[in-house]
């Protein structure tokens, strides 16, 4: 396989930013996610297949609540990718300074997004060799708030400050190496 030609296969995918948010009691948390798909083509059955990091506060509060929103970032809000992204909501509170209403499900639902949607965990997908897990959900809730370009992943560098776009490459280097440890691991297992 040649690596190079399957990467530029793949780099043409156009992945649109959300901030996946969950909250469980009085903790509440957010991180950027990518891997958003739609899960049936059935309008009267809207569901959703995101992936969210195995070892991350907010997929904890998944967890604990079965229910999460998607807020689907406009162009013009690239600075929340840093702000949603680079740090953990274990050390503080990612909505302190934003405005934000409780969905459906609890989950913050961020003002002045593209959109949203509030979903329902139905099914956790684990194969065990990945950082990432995958939820199927049922979307019970959602609108388009604003008529405008959602932000997407090829966006980001020509959007963030070049201190922002180093960071962003070096956490997704280490989320990479971490995926290729697992990979790897579960690849070895399965031969032995």
């Amino acid at each position: 396989m040649d690596e190079n030609s399957v990467a530029a296969v793949l780099g043409k995918l156009d992945f649109e930013i959300f901030v996946l948010t969950a909250a469980h009691q009085d903790r509440r948390n957010g991180q950027i996610v990518c891997w958003v798909v739609p899960a049936t083509i059935v309008p009267q059955v809207p569901r959703i297949l995101v992936g969210v990091g195995r070892m991350t506060f907010t997929r904890e509060l998944i967890e604990a609540s079965q229910g999460f929103a998607l807020n689907l970032l406009g162009k013009d809000q690239w600075p929340w990718v840093a702000h949603f992204g680079f740090r953990s909501g274990r050390e503080t509170d990612k909505f302190a300074t934003l405005s934000c209403k409780r969905g459906v499900t609890g989950s913050p639902i961020l003002r002045g997004t593209v959109g949203y949607l509030d979903c329902q965990v139905r099914t956790l997908f684990d194969d065990g060799a990945g950082a990432h897990l995958f939820y199927l959900a049922d979307v019970i809730d959602g609108k388009i708030v604003a008529d405008r370009s959602p932000l997407c992943l090829h966006h980001l560098p020509e959007l963030l400050p070049p201190e922002d776009l180093a960071t962003m490459r070096q956490l997704l280097e280490q989320d990479a190496q971490c995926n290729l440890a697992l990979l790897s691991k579960s690849r070895y297992q399965q031969q032995a």
